[in-house]
Parts: structure tokens; sequence; C-alpha cells
């Protein structure tokens, strides 16, 4: 595989992921058609409800899944510098293996925090730091990015 087709693949992958969030949620905006965004929501967010639904393949989904402009760009920004020095040290196999496995260990400790660290917390406290009814799930692809940036921070300088 050409290492930086890989590359910009995956970061071509994100863009896309996050153009169809675009239409989604402009589509419900102006007509009020929920649907696109049920299907990404319910396919491309992390949370405990959609593991307990079956959804598992959320916990990879989300890795491609970006809230804002701003969010995709600087993502995309580390993941085209750090990620050039990632393909060469490790090839564009394992490039891809430490990209996902990162995303969803990302989302497994996001979904873990919800489900266990967070309740204790409350309870410890006896607060209730927030109302999680409105919670829909987590997305980004900040950990896959982190995976990578931390791979070339210890292997690559």
């Amino acid at each position: 595989m050409d290492p930086k087709k890989v590359l910009w693949s995956v970061i071509g992958t994100n863009v896309g992921v996050f153009l169809l969030w675009q239409y989604s949620i402009n589509s419900y905006k102006s007509f009020g058609d929920d649907s696109k965004l049920n299907f990404m929501v319910k396919n491309f967010m992390s949370s405990p409800t959609h593991l307990a639904e079956g959804r598992i393949h959320t916990l990879l989904t989300s890795a491609f899944s970006h809230k804002s402009l701003d969010h995709l760009g600087v993502n995309m920004l580390v993941l085209y510098t750090m990620g050039q020095g990632v393909i060469e040290a490790v090839g564009a196999s394992r490039f891809l293996l430490l990209y996902a496995g990162a995303g969803v260990a990302a989302s497994l400790a996001a979904v873990g925090y919800r489900t266990f660290i967070k309740p204790m917390l409350e309870k410890g406290y006896n607060v209730r730091t927030s109302n999680d009814s409105g919670f829909l799930g987590s997305l980004g692809a900040s950990g896959s990015v982190t995976g990578i940036t931390t791979f070339y921070a210890c292997a690559c300088k």
C-alpha cells in the first residue's frame, strides 16, 4: 500500500463523514427531516446505550466523526503532520491498525467513564453534576489522533 494514499484516505474518510454530518444537520434544520440525523447519531456516535443495543461498530465509526470544522481541521492537521512519520516508521497496515485501535480504545474509555466513573463521582459527592437525559454519545477522531501523536512522540523523535 502506498503510505501517502493511506494517509489521505483516512483524512478523506474523516472529511466525508463530517460532510455527511453537515448534510444531515442541515436537512433537519431546513426540512424537519430527522431520519438522516438519527442515522448519523445511531451509527457514528459511541455511547453506553448504543453498545447495549448491539451497535458495537460505533466504537470505531465515532473515530471518524467531528462536531465542528475547527475540530476536524485541527485533528486532520495533526494527523497529517504526525501521520507521515508514523506511516514511515511502521508501514501503512500498522498505521491503520494504530489509528483504529486508538479510536476504539478512546471510545471504550469514554463509555467506561460515563458508565462507571461519573456515577461513582456523583454519588460520592452526593450531587448530580449534569443531566444525562440529553446525552447522545461521544464522537471525534481525537482519540485516534492522540494515539498517532503519542506513538510519534515515543518512536520518531
